[in-house]
């Protein structure tokens, strides 16, 4: 009986805990960045290697992720400057909560796309693709293919 009343007393805190994270986690998905565009793109410049890639203008952006630049606060893109190259940066602003979803699709179709394109032949570039990440908080948007991308992430979330 006693043993009995202790394991629930457990499952208890275990559960309170895993609640309590995944409430953190939403809130902080949700929570508006007053950072102001031009500010995240010279912090996000300092980090990465802009080497492989090449900076998108609108018409890029449109043809590679069906996004219209002027429906958003900001976007910068940098993607691949060769066809063997993955390696890839998009830092999305949004002006409401509703554009996520959408913008969240358009990276994903974006991102198979490429995996589609090296499948066979790419195992280095479909892998930086398999391990990219995809950050959103709040009105920002993050997607990121680099063999250094956890570090961009960590400089991204900061400079909100």
């Amino acid at each position: 009986m006693i043993r009995r009343s202790l394991i629930y007393r457990a499952l208890k805190v275990v559960l309170v805990i895993i609640l309590a994270i995944v409430l953190f986690q939403s809130l902080a998905a949700k929570r508006m960045s007053h950072t102001s565009f031009p500010n995240m793109e010279k912090t996000m410049m300092k980090v990465v290697n802009t080497s492989q890639t090449k900076a998108g203008n609108s018409q890029i952006v449109r043809r590679l992720y069906s996004l219209n630049p002027e429906d958003y606060d900001g976007i910068m893109l940098y993607y691949p400057s060769s066809t063997m190259s993955a390696n890839e940066l998009l830092v999305v602003k949004l002006k409401s909560m509703k554009q996520q979803d959408l913008v969240v699709d358009c990276i994903k179709t974006r991102n198979q796309t490429q995996k589609n394109s090296f499948k066979g032949y790419g195992a280095t570039q479909t892998k930086l693709l398999e391990n990219s990440i995809t950050e959103v908080r709040g009105n920002y948007i993050l997607y990121v293919v680099d063999e250094h991308a956890a570090t961009i992430r960590d400089t991204f979330v900061k400079a909100l």
